[in-house]
């Protein structure tokens, strides 16, 4: 099972995290205000600010977490 750890600052996303690679993570977040407008597209007629992808693969710090957090 693929894990996948997504930071968030002030409703923002910072950071998304996998522990492997293969991963594909799409985000759509509807509050488009103050987006870079090259990653606005719409979707189902509402304009959403689009990310897709993983920033890094790090399989020690996904199980750091897992374990403080959920174990």
């Amino acid at each position: 099972m693929a894990r996948v750890v997504i930071t968030m600052d002030g409703g923002l996303i910072q950071h998304i995290m996998a522990d492997q690679e293969g991963i594909k993570v799409m985000v759509l977040d509807f509050d488009t205000e103050g987006g870079d407008d090259e990653r606005i597209k719409e979707f189902e007629g509402n304009p959403v600010y689009v990310f897709q992808g993983v920033d890094d693969v790090d399989p020690e710090r996904v199980d750091e977490i897992e374990t403080a957090l959920f174990k």
